[in-house]
C-alpha cells in the first residue's frame, strides 16, 4: 500500500499519512515514530534511511571503531565521509542556471509576481532542498483471513520488524 512519509523537523518525528481518504480535509495518520497511541509505530532507523539521514555515532564505530589513532586522524576520516556522503547534495550545473534564469526573468518582470518578488527564487530554493515528504510503499502480508483487510487493501496485514514497527520502503 502507498503512503507519505513526512518529516516534522521541529519534533524529529515521522508520520506515515494516507492521502487517499482524508477525514475531514485532513490525511488519515496510519503511524507514527513519536507517538505510542497510534496502533502502529514507524521505526526512526528505518524513517531516517529513507530520508538518507545518517546516525553519526553509529557510523563511526562499524566504520572505524578503536581504528583512529588521533582526534586529528578522527576529523580527516570524519571530514573525507561527509564530503562523500555530501556529494549528491551539491548545486548541479543545471540547478545554477535554472536560478540565473528565473533571476533574470524577474530582472525583466516576466513572470515576476508583484505581490511576492522573491517566489520564483524561492521556489528553485524549494526545489534543490532536502524534501520533507516522500512516497513509500508499506510492505504487506497476505492473511488466509477474507474478513481481515488494511485500509483498502483486502485480505492482507502489514509487515512489522522485530520491534513491531511497519516495514517501510521508498518508491
Amino acid at each position: 500500500m502507498k503512503a507519505k512519509l513526512i518529516l516534522k523537523r521541529h519534533n524529529d518525528c515521522y508520520s506515515l499519512n494516507d492521502y487517499r481518504e482524508p477525514s475531514k480535509g485532513y490525511p488519515l495518520v496510519i503511524a507514527h515514530s513519536g507517538d505510542e497511541n497510534f496502533r502502529y509505530k514507524l521505526s526512526k532507523q528505518n524513517c531516517d534511511e529513507i530520508f538518507g539521514i545518517v546516525d553519526v555515532e553509529k557510523f563511526a564505530d562499524e566504520s572505524w571503531g578503536d581504528k583512529i589513532s588521533s582526534p586529528y586522524h578522527a576529523y580527516i576520516e570524519g571530514f573525507n565521509k561527509a564530503m562523500e556522503l555530501n556529494k549528491d547534495k551539491m548545486f548541479t550545473l543545471e540547478d545554477m542556471r535554472q536560478a540565473y534564469n528565473d533571476g533574470m526573468n524577474n530582472i525583466d518582470g516576466d513572470g515576476c509576481s508583484i505581490d511576492n518578488p522573491d517566489e520564483d527564487f524561492l521556489d528553485t530554493i524549494n526545489t534543490i532542498q532536502q524534501p520533507t515528504e516522500i512516497e513509500v510503499e508499506i510492505e504487506m502480508v497476505k492473511t488466509p483471513d477474507a474478513m481481515f483487510q488494511f485500509h483498502d487493501v483486502p485480505y492482507s496485514t502489514p509487515k512489522l520488524d522485530s520491534e513491531g514497527c511497519l516495514i517501510l520502503k521508498k518508491i
